[in-house]
């Protein structure tokens, strides 16, 4: 067997699949509040810390789409955007659940299993948000309005 062919399947099959956690993370909340120049920042450091595999590869494509997909203001034909805009919870752990099952999948390629988990990581961000929703801003403090019928007691009289 030649040299070549065991190398790609070490990385093929089983091999390390090195995807830095924390810039994924926040690639993922840079998409979902459409910051596209930090989304783009964190994709950059993911492309560069990856490893060269099938399936990180595949996570790679699969994060990249995610943000095209949301990217693109024309959400007609695009089926996620359509399927979360109300972001039913039941349909974001169906769907987590449907790509943790393909991910783990061994009838799935690498690259197929890499896309499916980048898809799984993206619905638990969103799971995560359902369960733990950011704070609510605080409310502007009430303006004081000056109200002409109200005699002004700072006057001297």
């Amino acid at each position: 067997m030649s040299q070549k062919k065991t190398r790609s399947n070490d990385t093929d099959k089983g091999g390390p699949k090195v995807i830095p956690q924390l810039p994924v993370n926040k690639f993922l909340e840079n998409v979902e509040a459409r910051a596209w120049t930090d989304a783009e920042k964190e994709l950059d450091i993911i492309r560069q810390k990856s490893d060269n595999s099938q399936w990180s590869r595949g996570y790679v494509k699969a994060l990249e789409g995610l943000m095209l997909s949301y990217r693109n203001n024309d959400d007609k034909y695009i089926f996620l955007p359509k399927v979360l805009a109300n972001r039913p919870e039941d349909a974001i752990n169906n769907f987590k659940k449907e790509f943790s099952e393909f991910a783990a999948n061994e009838l799935h390629g690498e690259y197929d299993r890499g896309y499916f988990k980048a898809l799984e990581d993206y619905f638990t961000l969103l799971a995560n948000m359902k369960n733990h929703p950011a704070p609510a801003a605080p409310p502007p403090p009430e303006q004081a309005t000056l109200d002409q019928s109200t005699p002004s007691t700072d006057q001297d009289e």
